[in-house]
């Protein structure tokens, strides 16, 4: 062969390489080696051979892994490192849960938790219904929740829902979760509803309203010659909540206040505090919540909460957490919650005023 045919050769074997993959360099270095043994003489066979060792077959798993680093190694870049860099965190996390630990992400969740929360907000509470155009950031902010008007009557009967329905004129029928009929009032206007076991209960505006209604449709009921037998006639006792974005002072409000405050450690964790002559009471909380309850009109219910956040204001007693605040008894279960329907079910008065 000359010169020119040589050159020619490396050449075109110098770009193969180029622009081959590692992996074809691989396998065609195998391939020679193969011709190569095939071109040897042949030995001779020994019957005590067994095959060729463990270090042979690792050594050469040594090499074509090596062979495939070297093909990895060239085509990382700058987001390999940082995709190996956030699973070195997620490794990280899952060896501290593993070991009992908490992830960075939970213990600050939890440190935030623990932290007294203060308030962004400044609240005239001289009186907050007078600056119409803050009402809305004021009520979110103090998570003032209003109540419907309701009134309950147990009737001693059986109702069949599908017939009944036919008989009460513009009447609709519910079978979702709890079978009743629907039966809508005009003057007054309320919502009453009929179930199955006997319960009436209407929702109303006011609480003259929802008494009116509920009543007019047990009168239609009782022309459609259905035998009752009414009784325990009661309506909700919590009208509205609110809560204030501090901690109160519960014992020098009670000193200070001592012929509007009843209080008793021993059944419940609120006091309640009346001004005289009027019908509303206030369930009031250490932890700034607090329950209205005795309403009879919505307008009725602003005033009294108008004339008593101002009072309630010269007892701040440092700010709460947010774990306090919330305090969950069991999953989504709050005293909030507990101690509402504990009221509405305290229908004698017994818990409120001992």
């Amino acid at each position: 062969m000359d010169t020119s045919e040589i050159q020619k050769i490396v050449v075109d074997e110098r770009d193969r390489v180029e622009k081959g993959s590692s992996e074809e360099c691989l396998f065609d270095m195998m391939e020679d080696k193969r011709n190569d043994d095939r071109q040897e003489e042949p030995k001779t066979v020994d019957t005590n051979d067994k095959g060729a060792k463990d270090d042979e077959s690792v050594a050469n798993i040594q090499n074509l892994l090596q062979a495939m680093d070297l093909r990895i190694d060239h085509s990382t870049d700058e987001t390999d490192t940082s995709e190996s860099e956030s699973d070195k965190v997620v490794k990280q996390e899952v060896s501290n849960l593993f070991s009992g630990q908490l992830p960075i992400s939970m213990w600050d969740s939890s440190s935030e938790e623990n932290e007294p929360e203060v308030p962004d907000v400044d609240i005239n509470y001289d009186n907050i219904f007078e600056d119409v155009s803050k009402l809305t950031a004021v009520e979110k902010h103090l998570q003032l929740l209003y109540r419907p008007f309701s009134c309950e009557l147990e009737m001693i009967s059986r109702f069949k829902i599908y017939e009944l329905c036919i008989l009460i004129t513009g009447s609709r029928c519910d079978t979702d979760c709890y079978p009743s009929v629907t039966v809508k009032t005009v003057n007054p206007i309320g919502l009453v509803k009929i179930y199955a076991g006997g319960k009436a209960v209407s929702t109303a505006l006011t609480a003259e309203s929802a008494y009116i209604s509920l009543f007019k449709v047990v009168r239609m009921v009782e022309e459609l010659d259905f035998k009752l037998d009414a009784k325990n006639l009661s309506r909700n006792i919590v009208n509205a909540s609110f809560c204030m974005p501090f901690e109160l002072d519960l014992y020098l409000l009670c000193e200070q206040h001592r012929t509007k405050v009843t209080r008793n450690c021993r059944t419940r964790p609120f006091i309640t505090y009346n001004n005289e002559g009027e019908n509303v009471v206030f369930a009031v909380f250490p932890t700034g919540f607090v329950l209205v309850l005795h309403s009879t009109k919505p307008s009725e219910t602003r005033a009294a909460i108008a004339a008593f956040l101002p009072i309630l204001a010269q007892y701040k007693d440092g700010y709460a957490t947010q774990s306090k605040k919330m305090g969950r008894l069991c999953g989504d279960i709050s005293y909030k919650l507990l101690w509402e329907h504990r009221l509405e079910e305290d229908k004698e008065g017994q818990l409120l005023y001992s």
